[in-house]
């Protein structure tokens, strides 16, 4: 038997299909109101980057640009949205695969990750895409679902649904499974006409699978703690994960507690049932469609936040990857075998969703909302898109003007990207100035469009003026206590108030921060507000009253 994950692994659902061209010749038909596939300038491809995982730091390289969009925000003006990756699937024979995410849904190519095409406007709640390639489904907030074919875009559903959580395909393309926190699964049936299927379960369901051998069966996961096949046409309970993990717990585990399930998928070739969640369990339910068993389950370091099913073609070989909340995944065999493992790359668990799919070709895609990673486990390579950035620094917007400051151990750069009345869909930040080594406080705004920059430096604030359309100015050095709270009086000056008590004026001219008073009070500072009755500063404290200054 070939070790898990480094052969044996290929013959996965999916890749059946050609990919083809967009936006070339014809124009395809399209979702109204949305832009033509291809239609929209796109910045050059930018190439993937190799990944050290056990040297990588997770945040942006300070020196690449930031990529977005220009999204209107009311009449005459865009703001900048960066593009981000909710969810990631392949399309087509798996050589390109498509992206959704607050920009909207992008197509990019598997080898180097580079986006090629805009192909719907944003922002996109989730994606999916059938087993083989040729049916994508999209969920824009706050309640619409749209299904369409592959590469033409042609439309084949358009239809309301509760926000989800999770959508899947049928193993066959024809039916689309959701899962939402409004307690609701929801069965699509796409060739058939007719309204969908809805059923309220009375729990939040984290995530559903389409059972391939029973075209009115969805399984799903819940808050309820188990993991539940509902038969969509009678309503009823077909399996319940419930007693099977009593009966296991009264007699391996007394004091065990099962928690929120959040994940569940079945493989029909080994006939086996598998959820995972905040349980830190990989539950397996084995001899699903005769006799239930649940095998042992398999404790794992963290909990389980989604699951892709499944890869190798023998029952022998099949295996699972799950991801978990420290953006880890792993490959585990069907048979309990612990195989391959992606990161962790978080020291703690992500709050974002993360989220992964299976190419044809047996690598996973990886997608943290931000973050777009694929991973190769039979090599162990990993290569990062440099079109998501993995975390976003600090940012400032003020009109038709967006500044962002990343930093690492080496020091700060600036990063700019103005903006004016039209939409743009791909446009990057260009760097404008950089800082010395240190801690970004904040950055403020004021009514001309300056900018102010407060960063901590040798144990003091300092502070980097960035005029409108002109480049960074040298650092002000001044001698106040880092740690404090800072607030805006109006557009033209910000107050500071340092674990002393001592507040300060930050303004455009002259540039600086003045002591303006000393606010003597009992416990510690909370919170320091503009007092427009009394035109004072308001420093308020977690016991006794609160004090004016001046």
């Amino acid at each position: 038997m070939p070790p898990l994950g480094m052969g044996g692994m290929g013959g996965m659902g999916g890749g059946g299909g050609a990919g083809g061209d967009l936006g070339l010749g014809l124009s395809p038909p399209t979702f109204e109101g949305e832009p033509l596939p291809g239609q929209e300038e796109t910045l050059p491809p930018v190439g993937a980057s190799a990944v050290q995982v056990k040297k990588y730091r997770f945040n942006h390289d300070k020196q690449l640009p930031i990529r977005g969009s220009l999204m209107h925000r009311g009449r005459g003006k865009t703001a900048f949205v960066p593009h981000t990756a909710r969810n990631a699937v392949p399309v087509g024979d798996g050589s390109s695969f498509m992206v959704a995410g607050a920009t909207g849904v992008w197509l990019h190519d598997t080898k180097t990750l580079a986006k090629q095409k805009h192909l719907v406007a944003g922002p996109i709640h989730d994606i999916a895409a059938s087993p083989d390639g040729q049916r994508i489904a999209f969920f824009s907030a706050p309640r619409l679902l749209r299904i369409a074919k592959y590469p033409t875009l042609t439309p084949l559903v358009s239809t309301g649904a509760h926000l989800p959580v999770r959508m899947r395909f049928s193993a066959d393309g024809e039916r689309l499974a959701l899962g939402s926190q409004a307690d609701t699964v929801t069965l699509v049936e796409i060739s058939t006409p007719g309204p969908s299927k809805v059923i309220d379960t009375g729990e939040d369901v984290n995530d559903v699978f389409p059972m391939p051998d029973k075209p009115e069966e969805v399984a799903y996961a819940s808050d309820e703690d188990e993991v539940v096949v509902l038969d969509m046409n009678s309503k009823n309970q077909v399996f319940a994960s419930e007693q099977h993990v009593m009966s296991w717990r009264n007699s391996k585990k007394p004091f065990f507690v099962m928690r929120d399930q959040l994940a569940v998928a079945y493989d029909s070739v080994t006939d086996t049932l598998l959820a995972g969640g905040d349980d830190n369990m990989f539950w397996r339910f084995s001899h699903f469609r005769k006799t239930p068993k649940l095998e042992n389950p398999i404790e794992l370091a963290g909990n389980i936040v989604d699951m892709a099913c499944c890869a190798g073609r023998t029952a022998a070989d099949r295996a699972v990857f799950v991801a978990f909340d420290d953006l880890q995944v792993r490959a585990i065999g069907l048979d309990g075998r612990l195989g391959p493992t992606f990161g962790p790359f978080a020291s703690s668990p992500l709050s974002r969703p993360i989220r992964i799919s299976l190419l044809p070709s047996g690598d996973v895609l990886v997608a943290t909302e931000s973050g777009l990673f694929r991973w190769e486990p039979r090599s162990g390579k990993t290569w990062q898109s440099n079109d998501y950035p993995v975390s976003l620094p600090a940012a400032n917007a003020v009109d038709a003007d967006t500044v962002y400051v990343p930093c690492d151990r080496d020091g700060c750069v600036v990063h700019r990207v103005a903006h004016g009345a039209a939409p743009v869909a791909d446009i990057e930040t260009s760097i404008i100035g950089e800082l010395p080594l240190a801690v970004v406080q904040n950055v403020l705004s004021f009514s001309s469009g300056l900018r102010a920059i407060v960063v901590t430096r040798d144990g003091a604030l300092q502070l980097a003026y960035l005029p409108v359309g002109d480049v960074l100015e040298p650092l002000l050095n001044t001698k106040v206590t880092p740690g404090g709270f800072f607030a805006k009086r109006d557009s033209s000056l910000h107050g500071y108030v340092d674990p002393s008590g001592k507040v300060y004026e930050i303004a455009a001219v002259p540039r600086g921060m003045r002591e303006v008073g000393m606010a003597l009070g009992k416990g510690s500072i909370v919170s320091l507000t503009w007092a427009t009755a009394s035109s004072k500063w308001r420093v308020s404290y977690s016991e006794g009253a609160d004090v004016y200054v001046p």
